[in-house]
């Protein structure tokens, strides 16, 4: 029986094209609840793992943001980072018509337009980082330069780190398991990362990104 052909997606396309290394991790997902909920179905490590938000300026200029997952944008520091007055980030119902992708399978590779790019500065301290691979249930696996060149992205400093405090992160999945993590930042922006015991919930937990 011939080998079923893989489907690549727009940001699988780039990559190839600019013959970039990349790995791909697929999971199953009916429902996509959140990043920290991808991390745990393929098995990557969360303080790698960085998600893709969109934001749209004052000026009208839309704006990528890549950051880890169990992290916040900061609005101010964000607006700063690329040059705008305010900046906010666009509603769920915008993400297509303006990046290409669907929720939860937004990449920061191969939206339908070039936005400019900001990647959170921690992500250079990896060897390797995850992100969406542009669809639900396919995540990409490269190295943080890459990223960045394909991205055509810049490193800036945009999310809202607690300095030498300790952030409390609980996932949800649709089996209904739950763990807690535990990130501790330091000021220069790195973080250690923990992961304590799991344990079963009777109750379905309806939590978003």
């Amino acid at each position: 029986m011939a080998k079923e052909k893989e489907i690549k997606t727009n940001a699988m396309r780039i990559l190839d094209r600019q013959k970039i290394k990349y790995e791909v991790l697929q999971y199953e997902c009916d429902e996509f609840i959140d990043g920290l909920h991808t991390a745990e179905k393929t098995g990557a490590p969360v303080e790698q793992s960085f998600k893709t938000l969109v934001a749209q300026g004052k000026s009208k200029q839309y704006y990528v943001l890549v950051l880890p997952i169990a992290e916040e944008v900061d609005l101010k520091k964000a607006a700063k980072a690329v040059g705008e007055k305010s900046i906010e980030m666009i509603h769920v119902k915008d993400i297509t018509a303006v990046s290409g992708y669907v929720r939860g399978g937004c990449s920061p590779i191969g939206m339908k337009k070039q936005y400019p790019t900001v990647i959170q500065e921690c992500a250079a301290q990896f060897d390797k980082v995850y992100v969406s691979g542009g669809r639900i249930g396919t995540t990409l696996c490269m190295a943080p330069e890459d990223l960045k060149k394909v991205s055509r992205a810049e490193y800036a400093d945009f999310y809202s780190v607690k300095t030498e405090k300790t952030v409390w992160k609980q996932t949800r999945t649709k089996k209904k398991v739950t763990g807690l993590f535990l990130f501790v930042c330091d000021a220069a922006g790195k973080f250690t990362f923990q992961k304590r015991n799991h344990k079963i919930n009777s109750q379905k937990d309806s939590g978003g990104n």
